[in-house]
């Protein structure tokens, strides 16, 4: 379901870059990393998560998923 996860985001967002963490593939964290998201409120991020995914919780193929999104410029100062 990772997998299918990030493709459906990478579809979407073209420059994204995607990280999915799982242990049981019902509960999954991830990090999107994006220029979308520049001048952008968290509400705005999420919506934009949830359109893509959304469908995925609805239908219950998975249970849960939390997210941090970061521009690119962000990314780099969140990772030092």
């Amino acid at each position: 379901m990772k997998e299918v996860l990030i493709n459906e985001i990478n579809k979407i967002i073209q420059d994204s870059e995607v990280k999915i963490f799982s242990n049981d593939d019902k509960y999954f964290n991830a990090i999107i990393i994006s220029d979308i998201f520049i001048n952008k409120e968290l509400v705005e991020r999420q919506q934009i998560i949830y359109k893509i995914i959304g469908e995925y919780i609805t239908s219950k193929k998975i249970h849960a998923i939390s997210f941090k999104t970061y521009t690119k410029e962000e990314w780099s100062l969140e990772k030092k």
